[in-house]
């Protein structure tokens, strides 16, 4: 597969999603809530021109268009003004001191302790499984806060986080750069791979609450669109503070130890990593699969990506042989796809350690078959009858070179229908059915259930469980349906060792799927084949 292409088609979808944005920034905005810089923080102004430069590079728009430094910067200027949170497009100002949390009184904030995975709301829509940006936040109660995504819309996030929170900022850029920008903002780029290929990806928050902390991995971007008319996915879980605090990376859990890690590879300062020490995290309830930009031999290469995946599913008993999985693999971004890279994936996703033999590979059998894998992306018929059109789909990716080459596993495709009719789908998701211990019986498929059913069961009681049938598992997160995320095996070349080469940087998290497990998914079940007479969208189509 090209990763170079599917790098491009990435930066491609930056560049388009925030070109709307763009233009609603620049209708809002008005001479009089322009801050001179120049003129007020001059010795500030030659010190961070260089992140200025990169997130604008990132952000694809020229440095002198970036409105997000105005809300920056302006907090460390007191007659500086901000939007109020209340008002999405009126002339409302509030200062920054009015923008500190206010004690609510009324029902405590909801916590989920158990954790619960959840649907992003979609304007016009209701349902229990929904949830707001400003409920998962919860800012009148929020201390600090790291949070990271690909595209960062900073104007909207001033007006989500007060200005008197600490807010450390993970966001895609080159070169890899760490800097403070007024008193309570830190912007930090982390290294990539390489110069030209890869993406930081991954879709973390970590909201330090005034007395626990939330963790919330997901698939949406940091801008109003995705949390207003795509649909994404989040698994939120609540921690409360530990009676004891720990002392170091090593006691605490694997789920910690996991974000922790990811933390230490991102650079993040050591301040922000200790904060995760102070808090009790035994109940977590999820599994944390993560992709750093890199290169990773010998026993490292089980650390990240989908080899990271094969470790989890056999953790759950769910690598036996006798009960190999259905696959469904909902996606909103694509590469060149192929049969061998299908079968590499399936190994994993059925627990196959694939250089357990000595760091030889398996021999293979079959690999001109496909695996029971159905890939989950929406025909060029759904994106143009959704209700935002073709422009609404952005950032939903496939060349169409790639799609035409005859090598792409068309075979394979499944519309991306959502539950809420003509949403178009940023989330991404792979469910995955174990066959039945019965033999009357097929994989049950209850255990996920539409957008607008029930909410999750969230019991994460072992003795709950112990003598229930696994039914298979799922995933969700920010990995898409691409080598750049999942990372390509291969021996190294010097070394003769398994070696995981990955691009981009990803996050997500595995549950395992019992009958009431109940978890939402985005997308019609089972999801209908293409037609004959079907194309996928691809991002070069003219719209028509």
């Amino acid at each position: 597969m090209d990763n170079g292409s599917d790098d491009e088609q990435m930066r491609r979808a930056i560049e388009l999603s925030l070109q709307e944005h763009q233009t609603e920034t620049q209708q809002r905005a008005s001479p009089s809530n322009t801050i001179d810089l120049t003129q007020r923080l001059d010795d500030e102004e030659r010190e961070n021109d260089d992140i200025r430069k990169a997130i604008a590079l990132s952000l694809g728009k020229p440095v002198e268009q970036l409105t997000a430094r105005e809300a920056l910067l302006g907090s460390t200027a007191s007659t500086g003004k901000r939007r109020s949170p209340s008002d999405s497009g009126g002339d409302t100002r509030t200062t920054a001191s009015d923008q500190r949390p206010s004690k609510k009184f009324g029902p405590e904030p909801i916590r989920y302790w158990d954790g619960v995975v959840k649907l992003t709301y979609v304007t016009g829509f209701t349902g229990p499984n929904f949830i707001r940006f400003e409920d998962i936040v919860q800012r009148t109660v929020l201390k600090k806060a790291v949070i990271t995504a690909m595209v960062v819309s900073m104007d909207w996030i001033e007006e989500q986080f007060p200005s008197t929170v600490n807010l450390c900022i993970v966001l895609h850029g080159r070169p890899a750069m760490s800097r403070h920008m007024g008193p309570n903002r830190i912007f930090i780029m982390p290294p990539m791979k390489d110069e030209r290929f890869g993406v930081f990806h991954p879709k973390l928050m970590l909201l330090f609450h005034e007395s626990s902390l939330r963790v919330v991995i997901g698939s949406a971007n940091l801008e109003p669109y995705d949390y207003r008319d795509l649909e994404n996915v989040v698994f939120i879980q609540d921690f409360p503070l530990a009676t004891k605090p720990v002392e170091s990376k090593s006691q605490l859990s694997r789920f910690a130890q996991e974000i922790h890690d990811l933390l230490e590879h991102m650079q993040v300062p050591t301040s922000v990593k200790a904060e995760l020490f102070k808090y009790d995290f035994s109940r977590a309830k999820a599994h944390v699969v993560a992709s750093v930009s890199g290169v990773f031999e010998g026993d490292d290469y089980k650390r990240y990506g989908h080899a990271r995946l094969a470790q989890i599913v056999k953790e759950l008993g769910a690598s036996d042989p006798d009960r190999t999985p259905q696959v469904e693999m909902q996606t909103s971004s694509l590469g060149g796809l192929n049969i061998s890279y299908l079968n590499e994936l399936y190994r994993s996703f059925s627990g196959i350690d694939f250089y357990s033999n000595g760091g030889k590979p398996p021999r293979q059998k079959k690999t001109n078959e496909f695996p029971p894998i159905d890939v989950i992306y929406p025909t060029r018929d759904t994106v143009n009858d959704s209700r935002l059109g073709p422009p609404g789909a952005s950032t939903i990716c496939l060349n169409t070179s790639t799609w035409k080459k005859p090598t792409f596993p068309k075979e394979v495709m499944c519309d991306a229908i959502s539950y809420r009719a003509g949403t178009l789908m940023h989330s991404k998701y792979i469910v995955t059915t174990l066959k039945s211990k019965k033999a009357s019986a097929s994989a049950s498929t209850s255990a996920v259930s539409s957008s607008s059913g029930p909410s999750s069961n969230n019991s994460n009681d072992k003795s709950k469980t112990k003598n229930k049938e696994l039914k298979g598992w799922v995933y969700c997160g920010s990995h898409n349906a691409t080598m750049a995320a999942w990372g390509k095996l291969s021996l190294s070349k010097y070394t003769k060792k398994p070696k995981m080469t990955i691009n981009n940087w990803e996050l997500g998290v595995v549950l395992p799927l019992y009958e009431d497990s109940n978890i939402p998914v985005t997308y019609v079940r089972p999801p209908p084949r293409y037609k004959p007479s079907q194309n996928a969208w691809t991002q070069d189509m003219e719209w028509s």
